[in-house]
């Protein structure tokens, strides 16, 4: 193995890791404001709603998401994105068994970005505790 000099400048895989994790962040801070005003704004906070629990968990879990950081932000961000996926797509699918698929198609709005994001970050990686060059085999 050829050692690596520091130069004090983010590599490039560095860089694009930073890039992908600021983004994801932003679209974790998005939808847990899209939640936060439709807690406010409907009659989703009541005794019938079965998506209540769900619902104040994943911005819980997306909220969360934001602030950390370190190694554990990528895996925490993916873990929040994920549940909001499921939780939405579980919700899409009901409108959809129910005949109403038009009334929950704005689902696919949250979906989508969710589904984006955690993707972005599972295939980028994220930087390991043992350092830059541990994943390199000689």
């Amino acid at each position: 193995m050829t050692p690596t000099v520091t130069t004090g400048r983010a590599t490039a895989r560095e860089a694009w890791t930073r890039r992908v994790t600021t983004g994801s962040r932003w679209v974790a801070a998005a939808l847990t404001l899209v939640m936060a005003v439709y807690f406010v704004t409907s009659d989703a906070i009541r005794a019938g709603n079965p998506f209540l629990l769900p619902d104040a968990v994943l911005t819980l879990l997306l909220a969360g998401a934001t602030v950390v950081r370190g190694r554990l932000a990528a895996p925490a961000m993916i873990f929040a994105f994920a549940w909001a996926a499921a939780v939405w797509t579980v919700s899409l699918c009901t409108y959809a068994t129910r005949g109403a698929f038009a009334e929950g198609a704005n689902h696919i709005a949250l979906i989508v970005p969710c589904v984006a994001a955690a993707a972005a970050l599972a295939i980028t990686g994220w930087p390991s505790p043992a350092g830059p060059d541990s994943a390199r085999r000689p």
